[in-house]
């Protein structure tokens, strides 16, 4: 496999440093002029330089992506969320939960909003932009075909939130990890307060005056204004795909380049009349047992997390209290006679132990001076003369030889202390979850489940997981990360072992198929196998296209054992 790219060539003569994925890109030009093939371009070159993508594409044109520019062979692997080509159906309620997929995965993916009405677009784009904006740290490209109707400059009452969703996004997203390309032929109705954010202009063919002019706002910003009479004089006679890249600022540079063909699939093309229009016979494979394991995975962290499903929780499990004190029956209470001693006996007895019990305090006091001591070290003379009997009184002191033997003892040691309210006993499954985060560290809730053995969905698991939360021994958040107090109630714990008694250690919670993938894994450290080749070299000789051979990979991508990257996987180095 050849190593990432840190040059996005998207044309011959012009490349940009790979520091554009977290920058912001405007590219303008009327239908047909070649925007689009800009845009896929430079998604095909961050791709290619190991930096995830996401495209909102609302009129349902990136799906040939996926395919090679002949339609014969694979693309890229972007997960086609929503639309008529979609490997997974999209609703207008499930913006936060893409975004959390999107961000704890970080698959390349397209986002096809092309079956939604505009209100639903934007009730879809509104959340999914905010979780993205507030979550993301890592870098991330995201590229907003006809980017006007999501920042138009007169917003409707039901845009208002998702226009301001966008500002944050294209305004302030770069100190997030979040890069953005904005994709339209109407710059003159895109928001000017979006549209003039933007750190590099590329200008293709134009000959509308209003989005002509509509150049002038970014200008007043970031360039010179005579430059910018020779550069929109120009766009009306520009051919196709040739652009201006204008970036005054971060590249210092106002260049007419050729932009290169794309190299996967135009889904985008018009067909002319009488052309049958065609289609790709084949895409790039997606991992669609994988992917429900990383979206089901990310949905049981969100409930987790989410004030309205605990709250429902705690409903219930009230419920069943209820229920279970109900159907408790009365405690019998049993009366018991007890002897009494006569009060005048009581009165005689604490007369003559009176004295011992004094004593007795005397001596306890004597012994723990002693015990602090350090070793060697002999007791003040003074405790080791006889006391002075005192009327009465027939118990006498310890004399001196016993003091200095007694004193040149060392401390016992302490016993560990019992738990207290404080650190309560715990349960097995306490132990385990908190055993798994203290040896590995904060992880996910699924991730801690398969590594504890038991399901994340299962009551044991999540009732372990409240009752810690509820005692303090784990902290809040996404992660399950054990608090001080949490690692105190678990005592020692032997680390994680290395090399092949890692693996074993793995392997034990891990179904056949799994175990036997790990193994051959192993062995072909460092080197990459295929699917195929996997699947080939199990013990029992699994079919690739299989659903338990599939549902183990994707274990094992979960759990970070192995990783996959176009179509080959590895094992963790730390297993090796």
């Amino acid at each position: 496999m050849s190593a990432p790219k840190d040059v996005l060539r998207i044309a011959p003569d012009l490349g940009l440093p790979i520091e554009a994925v977290t920058e912001t890109f405007a590219i303008l030009a009327k239908r047909g002029k070649g925007k689009t093939n800009t845009a896929v371009v430079m998604a095909e070159e961050m791709i290619a330089a190991g930096m995830p993508v996401v495209v909102i594409d609302p009129i349902g044109v990136w799906w040939g992506i996926r395919s090679d520019a002949a339609g014969t062979g694979d693309g890229l692997p972007f997960v086609i969320f929503g639309g008529d080509h979609a490997d997974v159906p999209l609703q207008e309620t499930a913006g936060e939960l893409v975004a959390d997929v999107i961000i704890d995965q970080r698959i390349p993916a397209v986002l096809d909003l092309s079956s939604f009405s505009k209100s639903a677009s934007r009730r879809f784009m509104a959340p999914f932009i905010e979780r993205l904006y507030h979550r993301n740290r890592d870098a991330l490209h995201v590229i907003v075909d006809e980017a006007d109707a999501f920042a138009p400059q007169r917003a409707q009452a039901d845009g208002l939130r998702l226009l301001g969703a966008m500002e944050d996004l294209v305004r302030r997203g770069r100190a997030r990890g979040i890069g953005v390309t904005l994709i339209t032929q109407r710059p003159a109705v895109l928001h000017k307060d979006v549209l003039t954010q933007a750190e590099v202009l590329i200008a293709l063919g134009m000959t509308g005056p209003r989005d002509v002019a509509a150049i002038d706002e970014w200008v007043k910003l970031h360039a010179d204004e005579d430059q910018a009479k020779a550069v929109k004089a120009s766009l009306p006679s520009l051919p196709v795909g040739t652009a201006w890249v204008w970036s005054p600022g971060w590249l210092n540079i106002l260049e007419k380049v050729q932009i290169r063909a794309r190299h996967t699939f135009d889904s985008s093309a018009t067909p002319k009349p009488g052309q049958k229009r065609i289609v790709p016979q084949r895409m790039s494979p997606i991992d669609i047992a994988a992917l429900g394991e990383q979206i089901e995975s990310t949905v049981e962290k969100a409930k987790a997390d989410n004030p309205k499903t605990l709250r429902a929780e705690v409903r219930r499990l009230t419920e069943a209290l209820e229920i279970a004190r109900a159907l408790t029956p009365e405690p019998v209470v049993n009366t018991v006679n007890i002897p009494v001693l006569p009060t005048s006996i009581v009165e005689d007895l604490t007369e003559v132990l009176a004295p011992l019990s004094k004593q007795l305090n005397r001596i306890t006091d004597a012994l723990a001076i002693l015990n602090a001591q350090p070793a060697g070290h002999h007791a003040p003379p003074a405790l080791g003369r006889a006391a002075s009997p005192r009327p009465g009184n027939t118990v006498s002191r310890t004399p001196n030889a016993g003091s200095d033997a007694l004193a040149a003892k060392p401390a016992a040691p302490r016993p560990r202390p019992h738990p207290t309210d404080d650190t309560k006993a715990l349960s097995k499954a306490e132990r385990s979850i908190l055993t798994v985060v203290a040896q590995a560290g904060p992880l996910t809730k699924v991730k801690v489940a398969i590594r504890a053995g038991y399901s994340a969905g299962g009551g044991g698991f999540r009732n372990a997981l409240g009752s810690l939360r509820t005692s303090g021994y784990i902290e809040k958040g996404d992660l399950i990360e054990a608090t001080k107090a949490g690692l105190a109630a678990l005592g020692p714990v032997d680390p994680l072992p290395t090399g092949p008694a890692l693996v074993e250690h793995h392997s034990r919670n891990l179904p056949k198929a799994a175990k036997e993938i790990l193994a051959v894994l192993v062995d072909a450290w460092p080197g990459e196998l295929t699917t195929d080749e996997i699947a080939a070299r199990t013990t029992s000789s699994y079919e690739p296209t299989g659903g338990g051979f599939r549902n183990a990979m994707g274990r094992l991508r979960s759990l970070d054992l192995i990783t996959t990257t176009s179509g080959y996987s590895v094992v963790a180095e730390e297993l090796v």
